[in-house]
């Protein structure tokens, strides 16, 4: 990174002697002699006094060693954070969210991973399932959260599961059937139904239609939504009703009630995917963190990695 010279004067400068500091570099006292005026030539300057008894540093010499500790700190300094930067240890990690899902573990991993690697700044985008899923493709995002509804359809992402969420029914407190313990989705055949928007949660939205078919009706959706919170808010002014993951209850709201259905139900897989030739090298010490921090917060239904499913 620097002459190999500035290493030689700061030993000369140190022991203020020419054989000791050429037995510290394993050479010659003559060669030493030689690199120090070759380094003198260099600058235009006499770095010492030399006479049969001592060696001394003129006033220039002074001034220099002061430059070259600093030189020489600055190097070591450059070569640690561009290593760092080749581990992951420094850069950006661009990652995308839904919202409600995240609630569980984003908060304590981020807190945890900033304190970790203070080094790896952290940038976040909120944004519905097409977005982040478009965002990710094109690099815009290293590393996203998001609902298992489509990925497959998406041969260049691969996705770690996080947790298996039951669907659950989402009604107004004052809804006739708010206070079932359990609810046949049969009961829900003549309910107007509020759902996600299909252009932004497309495979969402199949998933809830199939899943009412295969019970013997077909959903009157009567609102569609591009934004999660906004389909709740619909739900909470009496629209209609929704099928959601079971995590949507993080929100408390008292005016929503979070029934589970009867019978055979299905679930939703909640993800942390990321493209497949990803060049981040940030991404694995995160999701290694990822890992520790959902394992800390085991959920009844949480769900294991299954063989088509990869970490890096």
């Amino acid at each position: 990174m620097y002459s190999r010279q500035i290493d030689y004067f700061i030993s000369v400068a140190e022991y203020l002697n020419f054989t000791k500091a050429a037995k510290h570099h394993f050479m010659a006292q003559t060669a030493m002699s030689q690199q120090i005026r070759v380094l003198e030539k260099k600058l235009g300057v006499d770095l010492f006094i030399r006479n049969n008894r001592s060696v001394q540093l003129t006033p220039a010499g002074r001034i220099f060693l002061q430059e070259a500790k600093r030189i020489v700190a600055i190097s070591d300094e450059a070569i640690k954070k561009a290593r760092h930067a080749a581990s992951g240890f420094v850069g950006t990690l661009k990652i995308g969210f839904l919202g409600p899902n995240e609630k569980r573990f984003l908060p304590d991993l981020v807190k945890k991973f900033r304190h970790d690697y203070p080094n790896i700044i952290l940038s976040f985008k909120q944004g519905n399932a097409e977005t982040i899923r478009s965002d990710l493709e094109h690099g815009l995002l290293d590393i996203a959260f998001t609902m298992a509804f489509d990925l497959d359809q998406t041969p260049g992402l691969i996705w770690e599961t996080l947790y298996t969420d039951p669907i659950c029914v989402i009604m107004h407190r004052d809804h006739p059937l708010a206070n079932e313990a359990k609810i046949n989705p049969v009961a829900l055949a003549h309910e107007p139904f509020v759902a996600m928007e299909h252009r932004e949660y497309p495979g969402a939205v199949e998933r809830m239609i199939q899943f009412c078919i295969t019970r013997g009706f077909t959903p009157n959706i009567v609102s569609q939504h591009a934004y999660l919170e906004t389909v709740l808010l619909m739900v909470e002014a009496g629209i209609g009703v929704t099928l959601l993951p079971r995590f949507f209850d993080t929100y408390s709201n008292p005016n929503l009630r979070f029934i589970d259905l009867a019978g055979d139900t299905d679930y939703v897989y909640s993800v942390a995917t990321w493209k497949k030739d990803y060049t981040n090298p940030s991404i694995p010490i995160f999701l290694k963190e990822l890992g520790i921090t959902v394992a800390d917060k085991p959920t009844p239904k949480k769900k294991s990695r299954t063989e088509n499913q990869k970490t890096p």
